[in-house]
């Protein structure tokens, strides 16, 4: 699974053009939660479908977002219980 931390401008619009950043690829997120801390907004988005090709790409293509500071981009394996 990989995990994107996107830390952006506080504005409206910011959370859903992350999600729609996200939706005009065809990707649905696993997990998407959005906080504001202060005068920064810091979202995370976790997502279980793409390879780290897409997964860095995707990351270059949210930095260039004219509010967004900053994209951490980091996989995460999920653990599995044993039977």
């Amino acid at each position: 699974m990989w995990h994107f931390g996107i830390d952006a401008v506080v504005d409206p619009q910011v959370l859903p053009r992350i999600a729609g950043f996200f939706a005009q690829r065809s990707i649905v997120p696993t997990q998407l939660k959005a906080q504001v801390d202060g005068d920064r907004m810091r979202i995370e988005v976790a997502v279980d479908t793409m390879d780290r090709h897409q997964a860095e790409c995707c990351a270059a293509k949210l930095r260039e977002g004219f509010t967004v500071l900053a994209v951490r981009v980091y996989r995460h394996e999920r653990l599995v219980a044993a039977a």
